[in-house]
């Protein structure tokens, strides 16, 4: 019994000694697999496994051999830099980078007299009777400002002659004291890229998606993607219909059994159903109506046949 129990202790020692053997030789092969390569694990780039091909880490995806971190939401206005981390660009702040930063409310002024904030930036002016120097923050007094009644700064012209001036995206009015709006969007043609249409503001413009598309990321870059209505469930079709997606629309089919345009189907062998009645019906047609029905209509116990 005592032998046994030696052999059985032997026999475990022997085991033991060749897991650690076979670990020891398994991590020195990965480190010689690894090592002429000259590839290492980065966890920090979002690499779990170097080899071929990369395996990433959660939260990133392998694009063109790079690891790159995946934002759920997009950045509306900056890259994707860790998973579901947004870096924004500058003027923009928020979880997706989809709020403007208002300027001017920070604590310590930007402007020497009067801040206008923009999207994604802020403008400076100036009181009446000064101007607005070269570094578009400070303001200067100028000799004649003060006749001139100018709404936001003036600038001396040749020979000394002082006019109003107006902000960038303003431009005089035919008062010549007063500023007005620039419509960049009406004057300048092609203001936005493909798929983005250009929407006026106060001295400035933004460009936003067409309608069919949202704001979305693609290796990093700001783009309009496709909505797809049939997803989101933000059609019209029937529910009887089927929904096709298109690039920037969708188109309604109705069923086998059902005809219509698909937002309207029916059974083909049923009639269509009747028009609405128009909108724009009074009250007093509709009372007509009713009364003539029932002028015209059978009457409760009227004989059925002709009398005579």
């Amino acid at each position: 019994m005592e032998l046994i129990q030696q052999l059985l202790i032997v026999t475990l020692h022997l085991i033991n000694f060749s897991l650690a053997h076979l670990q020891d030789s398994t991590n020195r092969s990965m480190e010689e697999a690894l090592g002429p390569t000259g590839l290492s694990l980065q966890p920090g780039l979002g690499v779990c496994v170097a080899g071929r091909p990369t395996s990433c880490c959660l939260g990133w995806r392998n694009v063109n051999g790079a690891c790159q971190p995946v934002c759920r939401k997009p950045c509306i206005h900056g890259t994707c830099t860790r998973p579901d981390t947004c870096t924004c660009s500058s003027g923009y702040g928020g979880a997706q980078c989809d709020q403007d930063v208002n300027e001017c409310g920070f604590p310590e002024r930007l402007c020497s007299h009067r801040c206008m904030n923009t999207q994604g930036s802020y403008r400076c002016y100036c009181e009446p009777g000064s101007t607005l120097s070269t570094d578009r923050h400070t303001c200067t007094e100028g000799p004649g400002c003060p006749s001139l009644r100018c709404q936001f700064g003036c600038q001396g012209g040749a020979g000394g002659l002082m006019s109003c001036t107006c902000p960038p995206g303003l431009r005089l009015a035919a008062n010549n004291k007063t500023c007005e709006d620039i419509d960049e969007c009406a004057s300048q043609a092609d203001m936005c890229t493909t798929r983005r249409v250009c929407r006026n503001t106060f001295g400035s413009y933004v460009c936003v998606c067409q309608d069919g598309f949202v704001m979305g990321t693609l290796q990093g870059a700001v783009l309009c993607r496709d909505k797809d209505e049939c997803v989101t469930g933000s059609h019209g079709c029937s529910r009887h219909a089927r929904c096709l997606n298109t690039d920037g629309s969708y188109t309604c089919r109705c069923g086998e059994d059902y005809a219509g345009d698909g937002r309207t189907c029916w059974l083909r062998k049923a009639s269509p159903p009747p028009p609405p009645p128009p909108r724009h019906a009074s009250h007093a047609a509709q009372y007509y109506r009713y009364k003539l029905r029932k002028r015209t209509g059978p009457r409760l116990g009227s004989p059925s046949g002709p009398v005579g």
